[in-house]
């Protein structure tokens, strides 16, 4: 059983990260900073984290009564019997529970995908061939132009390059390649999801959570519109929702699960395709990496699932062979240093826009040396873009530590600078209530008339927008572009990340008070893309995806008991299960 004050603890834990998201929101929100040295703000956090405790701790209470867990995972089992690890042991659901719940319709895996689509569809009839934005124009223009680099995933630069060229030589259109690029993306997302359903089954989500999933998947606008966007976002967080999933059955240890050769090579397509859609995805396997190992002997991983070295194993050789011959042989250039040093490059341009009286002339030559005073002048706090494209690498690269302790010493000699920098540019991603905007002032975007950056709606070189359904495209357009619509009170239900972000992090301590380690370890997934993101350039809903993508799992897992070895769970998916 857990203690009462360790749950209270938690609970403040937790009510304190979310007051502070609250509060520290509004004010960055509003003036654009924050006054750290304000008494009046520690009063404000401090009422609002007792709030909050209170309101944690009430909804935990609720939800260990049966609020989520509903009648499929009714206790059967004597609520102190643990595993070796310590941790509570999954609960069975009796007979009558599975009868409850067979009451609620399965949908066959090709039904999920069906509706998917289907609901999807309108989003492509509103901006047809589909939203070709953000980053698409570039990487199309690597492979027309013969110099394709690793600063954007290079399957994904093929991917699209290729196609749009391939059928432009067929047809002499590029919308052809964009169209085609766009339908198959949307196949295979439904199937991701449909997978993702599966997948929840066998983790012992309860089914009405499974229908849940299906509708969320289905209706949410954020999703549908990403389902037509050509940005490499969107299938990289479907592979990291699918790896997440397959982490956690490792942990819950169903030994015959990890016997089927189909659930090897779907783990190790998880890994692989985590790594190679996006540039961040490479750290955030290797780190889950590291934790693999540090609690494999703990969860005894290898005994119960004799399969993972197989799957981990053949993962990482395609991804060598990938990175190595196969970069090789299509003469892939190497990427660029200034996204990875966003952040610091940020701070010191606040740090000369606000406070550069204060700066001595030997730093700022120092300075001008990396970052051209024509681009420091246009720093937007926001938007690292301005002053990243500025960025001198190979004076960097001459002599490095020189520039470390130019923004070691800037930083210490304007401490809070530094943090309001880091905290504006970050504030989308965990403030409910902010209006993703980090466009905001640059006239590309139409952000100069008023408008947000949102999501790209639009169709960019070398596609042509067409119109095949103007009601649906002024619904999407408001959404994505709309400042009003943004700024309502209800939208946040379907658009804002931060709310999604704080519903992860309300079940995430939830999970760990009540110790379900299986279910909590690979949830640090989630984070890890989270503290990768915050190096970013600016903050944009397509970083974040895994928060939307995995919304109803993280609500389905409150209701899943925790550890147990994989005996114990031997026979305890049908027959059914397995088929998908």
């Amino acid at each position: 059983m857990i203690s009462r004050s360790r749950k209270i603890v938690f609970a403040f834990v937790t009510g304190f990260i979310i007051s502070f998201c609250l509060v520290a929101g509004r004010q960055l929100d509003t003036l654009d900073y924050l006054d750290l040295l304000s008494p009046a703000f520690y009063q404000q956090l401090l009422l609002a984290a007792v709030f909050c405790t209170v309101v944690v701790y009430g909804l935990w209470t609720l939800m260990g009564r049966g609020g989520l867990r509903g009648r499929d995972h009714m206790d059967t089992q004597p609520p102190d019997r643990k595993d070796k690890t310590g941790a509570e042991e999954i609960q069975e659901p009796s007979g009558n529970d599975q009868g409850n719940s067979g009451r609620i319709p399965q949908l066959p895996y090709a039904a999920n995908v069906c509706i998917m689509l289907l609901c999807w569809l309108p989003a492509l009839l509103s901006i047809f061939p589909g939203a070709f934005s953000y980053d698409a124009t570039n990487e199309w223009r690597m492979v027309a132009e013969g110099a394709v680099t690793s600063f954007h995933p290079v399957l994904h630069v093929l991917l699209v390059g290729y196609l749009l060229e391939g059928f432009y030589a067929l047809t002499g259109s590029y919308n052809v390649g964009i169209a085609v690029y766009s339908v198959l993306q949307m196949v295979i997302l439904a199937n991701l999801f449909a997978y993702s359903i599966s997948l929840q089954r066998q983790i012992g989500i309860r089914r009405g959570w499974q229908i849940f999933s299906l509708v969320f998947f289905s209706l949410s606008p954020v999703i549908q519109l990403f389902s037509i966007c050509t940005t490499k976002d969107v299938l990289f967080f479907g592979a990291m929702l699918i790896f997440i999933e397959y982490l956690i059955l490792l942990y819950r240890g169903d030994a015959d699960f990890w016997r089927r050769k189909s659930h090897i090579v779907g783990f190790s397509a998880s890994i692989f395709f985590t790594m190679v859609l996006r540039n961040n995805g490479f750290y955030i396997v290797l780190a889950m990496g590291l934790l693999l190992l540090l609690t494999a002997r703990k969860f005894e991983l290898r005994k119960r699932c004799p399969g993972i070295l197989f799957a981990v194993g053949g993962a990482a050789l395609i991804y060598l062979l990938y990175v190595g011959p196969f970069y090789s042989l299509m003469n892939v250039g190497g990427g660029s240093l200034a996204e990875m040093l966003s952040v610091p490059m940020q701070q010191m341009a606040r740090v000369y826009t606000y406070e550069r009286d204060s700066v001595s002339e030997e730093d700022l030559e120092l300075l001008y040396e990396i970052i051209p005073q024509e681009y420091l002048s246009v720093y937007e706090a926001t938007n690292a873009d301005n002053v990243k494209w500025g960025f001198e690498e190979e004076t960097f690269l001459e002599k490095p530590l020189v520039y470390l302790k130019l923004r070691i010493r800037l930083g210490l000699q304007h401490p809070l600078t530094y943090i309001n920098s880091f905290l504006i540019q970050t504030v989308d991603y965990w403030y409910p209530f902010a209006v993703v905007d980090g466009y905001r002032f640059d006239e590309d975007w139409g952000d100069w008339d008023g408008y947000s950056s949102y999501f790209a709606y639009r169709v960019d070189e070398p596609g042509e927008e067409i119109v095949l359904w103007s009601a649906a495209h002024e619904y999407y357009n408001r959404i994505s572009t709309d400042l009003t619509v943004q700024q309502h009170k209800w939208t946040a239900l379907f658009l804002s990340p931060g709310l999604y972000f704080m519903v992860f992090m309300f079940i995430f301590f939830y999970l760990w008070c009540l110790k379900r380690y299986s279910l909590l370890v690979p949830l640090f997934v989630v984070w890890l893309n989270f503290f990768t993101v915050l190096l970013g350039p600016v903050a944009l809903v397509r970083y974040v995806l895994i928060v939307f993508y995995g919304f109803p799992l993280f609500l389905g897992l409150a209701g899943v008991g925790g550890f147990e070895f994989g005996g114990v769970l031997k026979g305890r998916f049908t027959e059914e299960d397995h088929e998908q």
